[in-house]
Order: structure tokens, then C-alpha cells, then sequence
């Protein structure tokens, strides 16, 4: 990314209180959506339509303004499992079974704002948000899962700009966005062990815990922002009954840049800047984010013409089948291995495209003044079981959520400000994976196998058990004149 571009994605950054992640999210992005299970596609009726059905946008009559904002909490765990090659780690002291934990469970940055003023037939707006993820993964350099990741970083959002048109039963709408990525850092373990040591010596150099020839990679990469869009239409063919339709349409595919770093692994081999540097060093990853497809129906009772409540069933479907793998194409030389040339690294995903039901409501406690709002979800997890991974861990999974909406004014001469805050948390499927099934290889850049393993395929860094949940909570003002 241009120095120019960085600083300007750094700024909008910055004023919009972003920083999330690169990767899967977990439903959904503003509060009274995660209050319902995500359910929020034909009931839009905010300025977060923007994100979730652009075209329900029309919905809006005046100016309305919201900040959501979500804390996350993501706990992970991972148990390494024995391994059938031989124990050949030089350091005793540690213990590759000892169950391992995300060491940043908390990410509290997951704002998003959006803006929308509705006049005549049409409706426009402004947003920026981020994935509804977590920004931040670390896990102990000589832990199990040393060889499959150490450390993720990513900052990632979207800026956008809404229209939309249509009366009072229908409307369509689009939100013209644009989807930055200004830093991804990933970090894991390599064994760098040379073919000079390795030939003689397999399969005792495949070394499944630790080897004398470990550093800690990072791949530290930006991307230029890219263009996208999400389109969507709402419909009212009865007075009881709403249908929403919406989805990015425009596929994202950031071709981030940079560089490798690498660093000493605590408590093994030392060396000194000199060795772990990279010659004429350069890196390049591709990094695609899905298309999607929502669609809800939602049945609304009323008296007198006001809401009492309403059950609104979404299915929401998304494209992850677009990352088969992350490749990075690495340039340079490690003097360490003196002067062998960086071989690229493929860690292999093989995602599936996902679907998600979900389910939920609303019921006026007191019309006007007080709502509460409860919703779940199934959603498929986009990994498959044998290339199950700690950086982005995608299992099946179930969400509940549930929330409240007070209204703190209603000035008669026009604004109304909304109090909305909500609770969800979401089960995730524990999966072992036995080392026969693991697909995830440790990366050995120089000796790579099997060209230098004797004909093995290399040393399986997934062999384990994988636990994982999230808890969150989302809180927003919205303020409507």
C-alpha cells in the first residue's frame, strides 16, 4: 500500500474505533441484529441497513444516525496429540501437550456507524464497520501448536456509500463500498533445518515438537483497498408480512505485499540479527473474502396500527469456497541456511461455502418505550474437519442471543434517541483430529518435504483437540429525527 493510502486507511481507522479481523465472522454486526440471532434482513428499519439489506433503507423517513459498538470475547484452546514419529526434541523442559489457550481473548474495538436520511421516494447513507470478529490471536511460541500459528494480527474494514429507492411497500438499494486491509501480520514456527543435516538422518529429523533449527516467522503484508458492493430489496406484499433480499455481489480479493520477518524462539537456538535476516526479502498473499447471499420473511403483529412484536427467519448463505488455500509467493535469501533461496508456503484451507438459519424477534413490553428482543442461529462451520486450523477456527457452531431497547427521548419536536444492548453467545463444535487425517504440514521453508523427507509428506502441525466459544456484546445509540 501506498505510504499515502496507509495513512489515510490509518486515520478513517482510527476515527471510526475499528480494528478486526480478517476473517470469519460470528452474527452479526450491530446491536438490536445480534440481539435477535442476526435475524435482521427484512427488518432492517435502522441505518445499519446499510450493511445487512441495503434496500430496506427506504424504511427511513428523516435523518437517523447509529453507533454500535461489540466486545468480543473469543476463547480457544488446543491439546497436541502424541505423535507416531519419534519424540526428537532437544528441550525437555517443554511440554507439547499441555493444553494451549488464545492468550488475547478480549477484542474490544468492533465499532461500526452508519448514517442514512430518507426524503421523498429515496434514501441515502453513509457507513464504515468491520467484520464482526476478533482482531488479535496469541498463542505461546513453545506450545503445541508452535508449527500451525504463534500469532495473528489483522486490521481490516469497509467504508461505503448508500442509495436507495421506493415507496412505502418496496424498495431496492445498494451500498458502493470500499474494503481495506492496511496490516495482517501472521506468525508461526518453522523448522529451518538445511538439507545437509536433514538427508542422512530421516525420518529422525522430522522433529513433530521442537527442533534445534526453529525461528518464529511473520509474514507482514498490506493491501490496497478494493472496491465492492452490496445490493439488496425489501417487499411488503401484505401488512403482516416483509420479505428482505440482499448480498455482496462484488467479489473482494486483496493482493496484499510486504515482507518476512523472522526471530529467535524463547529458550532455543540464539541467534543474531545478522542470521536471521532475509536477503532482498519480499512477500506477496492473496487474501479473497466471500460473496453473499441473505434472505429473510418476517411476519409482524399489530394493534392500532403500532408493532407488538414480530418473527422474522433468515437464511443466509456465504461463498467461503473462494480460499482453497493461503499462498505466499516469498522472495530473498536466509543467511542462516547460508543463502538458500525462500521457498513459497502454501497452508492449505480447502473451505466450504456455509449456510445459516436464523431465527428471531421482537415484542413491545411497553409500546414505545421499552422492547426485548431474543433470536438463535445453526450456522456450518467453512472448515473441513482434516485442515481444521487455530488461525481463523470456522467449526459448526450455534449462537443465542438475546437484548433490550429503551427509548431514552422522544421529543416531540422530532428526536427520538434509542438505548439497544444485547448478549450472544455462541457454541462451536469441538473437533479432534487424528494425525492419520491432519492436513495442516509444518513449514519447513528450506528442506521442504517430500522432496527432502525421504518421501514422507511431512509432520501433521493439526494433530489435536480444538475447543472453542464466543461470548459478545453489543451495545448502540440510535438517534432519529
Amino acid at each position: 500500500m501506498a505510504m499515502g493510502a496507509r495513512w489515510i486507511a490509518l486515520g478513517l481507522l482510527t476515527i471510526s474505533g475499528q480494528a478486526v479481523a480478517s476473517g470469519l465472522e460470528i452474527p452479526e454486526q450491530g446491536a438490536r441484529s445480534v440481539a435477535r440471532g442476526g435475524a435482521w434482513v427484512a427488518k432492517a428499519s435502522d441505518a445499519s441497513a446499510a450493511i445487512h439489506n441495503p434496500g430496506a433503507l427506504v424504511l427511513i423517513d428523516g435523518l437517523d444516525i447509529l453507533y454500535s459498538h461489540n466486545l468480543i470475547w473469543h476463547h480457544a484452546t488446543f491439546t497436541r496429540s502424541p505423535s507416531q514419529l519419534p519424540d526428537n526434541s532437544p528441550f525437555p523442559e517443554q511440554d507439547p501437550f499441555a493444553p494451549v489457550e488464545n492468550e488475547t481473548p478480549f477484542f474490544g474495538l468492533g465499532a461500526s456507524f452508519s448514517a442514512a436520511y430518507g426524503f421523498d421516494d429515496w434514501t441515502v447513507g453513509i457507513s464504515a464497520y468491520g467484520p464482526n470478529s476478533t482482531g488479535a490471536l496469541k498463542y505461546p511460541v513453545t506450545g503445541g501448536q508452535r508449527y500451525m500459528l504463534t500469532e495473528l494480527e489483522a486490521l481490516m474494514f469497509y467504508t461505503g456509500a448508500s442509495v436507495a429507492w421506493g415507496g412505502k411497500d418496496f424498495g431496492i438499494g445498494t451500498t458502493i463500498q470500499l474494503a481495506w486491509m492496511p496490516s495482517m501480520r501472521y506468525s508461526l514456527v518453522v523448522d529451518g533445518v538445511p538439507p545437509a543435516a536433514n538427508d542422512a538422518r530421516v525420518p529422525e529429523t522430522l522433529s513433530p515438537y521442537a527442533s534445534d533449527w526453529d525461528v518464529e516467522a511473520t509474514l507482514a503484508v498490506d493491501a490496497d483497498p478494493v472496491p465492492t458492493a452490496i445490493v439488496g430489496a425489501w417487499w411488503r406484499p401484505r401488512h403482516d408480512l416483509e420479505i428482505g433480499l440482499s448480498g455482496r455481489v462484488i467479489p473482494i480479493v486483496f493482493e496484499a505485499k510486504g515482507d518476512i520477518e523472522l526471530a529467535n524462539v524463547p529458550g532455543q537456538a540464539v541467534y543474531n540479527e545478522t542470521q536471521l535476516a532475509v536477503t532482498d526479502s519480499s512477500a506477496a498473499l492473496d487474501v479473497p473474502l466471500p460473496l453473499t447471499a441473505r434472505l429473510g420473511m418476517r411476519y409482524v403483529y399489530r394493534e392500532a396500527g403500532a408493532e407488538v412484536f414480530d418473527i422474522e427467519l433468515d437464511v443466509v448463505w456465504e461463498g467461503w469456497s473462494a480460499i482453497d488455500a493461503f499462498d505466499a509467493d516469498l522472495e530473498g535469501r536466509i543467511n542462516l541456511a547460508g543463502g538458500a533461496p525462500v521457498e513459497d508456503v502454501s497452508i492449505q484451507k480447502r473451505w466450504r461455502d456455509t449456510f445459516s438459519v436464523r431465527l428471531g424477534g421482537t415484542y413491545a413490553v411497553l409500546p414505545g418505550n421499552l422492547a426485548l428482543s431474543a433470536g438463535a442461529y445453526v450456522e456450518q462451520g467453512a472448515s473441513h474437519p482434516r485442515y481444521t486450523h487455530l488461525d481463523f477456527l470456522t467449526t459448526d457452531r450455534l449462537g443465542l442471543g438475546a437484548g433490550f431497547e429503551v427509548v431514552l427521548l422522544d421529543d416531540p419536536d422530532g428526536l427520538q434517541l434509542d438505548l439497544i444492548a444485547a448478549y450472544n453467545h455462541v457454541f462451536q463444535e469441538d473437533r479432534t483430529v487424528r494425525e492419520q487425517d491432519g492436513k495442516v504440514i509444518q513449514q519447513r521453508p528450506i528442506a521442504q518435504c517430500p522432496e527432502s523427507c525421504a518421501g514422507y509428506t511431512g509432520v501433521v502441525a493439526n494433530a489435536g483437540t480444538f475447543e472453542s466459544s464466543f461470548d459478545q456484546v453489543s451495545f448502540a445509540i440510535n438517534a432519529r429525527f
